[in-house]
This record gives structure tokens, C-alpha cells and sequence, in this order.
């Protein structure tokens, strides 16, 4: 399963590189990217390495261990899952929900061309739904409409319902709970561009810098929260 976490780390952090307007970022920009986000963990691997370990995955040349606990928990959490069981839980009824859904199309010889399914999946999509919008407002994301001359192209952000509804940017003390009950991660948070801590109730990239957010940990509570934590 390490081939998969490599894979679906990159993947991330393309469609974060595209999504700011990057069409084809490098591997190695890639790479380093997700070694950022793994050394804010105290635990680090270059991008080299990282590198290394994803050209591996995807030519499938050997099946890929990486020895660093660390490393492959701070995978996990840049996809937003709090434990590699956690991924290994998840990915696993993706694959058996997805070879339930093969078997019937094979049992029943039906043979669909997959142009043909994607396009009309396309059609159907653009056809309900109109394209929404969302910018930053202070502390939350508001829903507006597609104007270049009340916001810059950069601000307009395609709309999504979690970030409404979810997403805001909070102050934070000792009085603040960063952990639920089960111990998961309440509170991420990331730098702007004056290079000051800003912190968030949910995870995904930062709304001014567009870099990934990180889960708050003991170590950065104590260092730069409450020290009595």
C-alpha cells in the first residue's frame, strides 16, 4: 500500500499546483511540496528521495517500503487521514466497491465505451449545474458571482459547500480544544504572506498563499500557543 500513498500524495499536490494555475508541474516541484509539508512534523525526507520512491510506484519496478514511521504518517495527513490504518481502511472499500461495480458490468457482457461514458457524465454535469464562486472575506469564504472587476482572478475561487460552511480562520489560546474526544486534529494552520501563524477549522490550502495547511501538533501548541499546554 506504500505505492498507492505515494501516488495519491502527488496526485494531491498536482491538482493543488494546478488549481493556482501551475498546468504541469514537475515531479520534483511536487516532491518537495510534500517534503515541506512532512518536515513540519519534525520528521524529514528530501524531495530526492521522494522522488525516487514515486518513480518507483508508478513503473511498478518493485513494491515500495518506506522504513520512516514519520514519513509515512505525514503522508497520511496530507491526504486528511489521521493514521495509515485509517488510509489503508478507506482505500480498501474503494477498491472492493469498485470491483463490485466491474463484476456486474462483466456479468452482464456489457460494453460501454469509456469516451462515450465520460462524455455524457460531462454533459450531464455542465447541463445542472451552473458554475458557482466563492472569495475570501475577512475570517470565511462568501458565495459571489464571476466579476473581474469587483475581484481579482486570483481572489475567485470555484465554489465548494464544505469550504462555506466549515472553513474559517479562528484565534487560538490555551483555552482552545485542538483534539476531539478521539484525539483527531480540530485545528490546522499555516503562514501568510507576512510569514505570521494564522489558524483554521478545517484542512486544505491556505486562502492567501495557496499552500497546504497543517494539523496542529503538541509540539507547535506548546512552542507557540500555550506553554503551559
Amino acid at each position: 500500500m506504500h505505492n498507492l500513498l505515494l501516488v495519491k500524495a502527488f496526485e494531491k499536490a498536482k491538482k493543488q499546483e494546478q488549481e493556482k494555475g501551475i498546468k504541469k508541474p514537475s515531479d520534483h516541484s511536487l516532491a518537495k511540496i510534500i517534503s515541506e509539508f512532512i518536515s513540519n512534523e519534525k520528521t524529514a525526507i528530501g524531495e530526492k528521495r521522494l522522488s525516487q520512491y514515486y518513480k518507483s510506484a508508478l513503473n511498478k519496478t518493485e513494491d515500495i517500503n518506506i522504513p520512516q514511521l514519520g514519513v509515512i504518517l505525514g503522508l497520511c495527513n496530507f491526504l486528511g487521514y489521521d493514521s495509515y490504518e485509517d488510509f489503508i481502511e478507506n482505500n480498501r472499500k474503494k477498491d472492493k466497491k469498485e470491483n463490485n461495480i466491474l463484476f456486474f458490468f462483466q456479468s452482464q457482457k456489457i460494453k460501454i465505451s469509456i469516451s462515450i461514458i465520460v462524455l455524457a457524465v460531462i454533459f450531464i454535469i455542465v447541463s445542472i449545474n451552473q458554475q458557482r464562486w466563492m472569495v475570501w472575506k475577512d475570517n470565511h469564504y462568501i458565495e459571489v458571482k464571476f466579476d473581474t472587476e469587483k475581484f481579482n482572478v486570483e481572489q475567485l475561487k470555484l465554489y465548494k459547500e464544505d469550504r462555506i460552511k466549515y472553513f474559517r480562520k479562528v484565534e487560538v489560546d490555551c483555552n482552545t480544544q485542538f483534539f476531539n474526544e478521539s484525539g483527531n486534529v480540530k485545528i490546522w494552520y499555516g503562514k501568510n504572506h507576512k510569514k505570521e501563524l494564522e489558524y483554521f477549522t478545517d484542512l486544505g490550502l491556505h486562502p492567501e498563499t495557496g499552500k497546504s495547511l497543517n494539523p496542529i501538533t503538541k509540539y507547535m501548541i506548546k512552542k507557540y500557543i500555550c506553554k503551559s499546554y
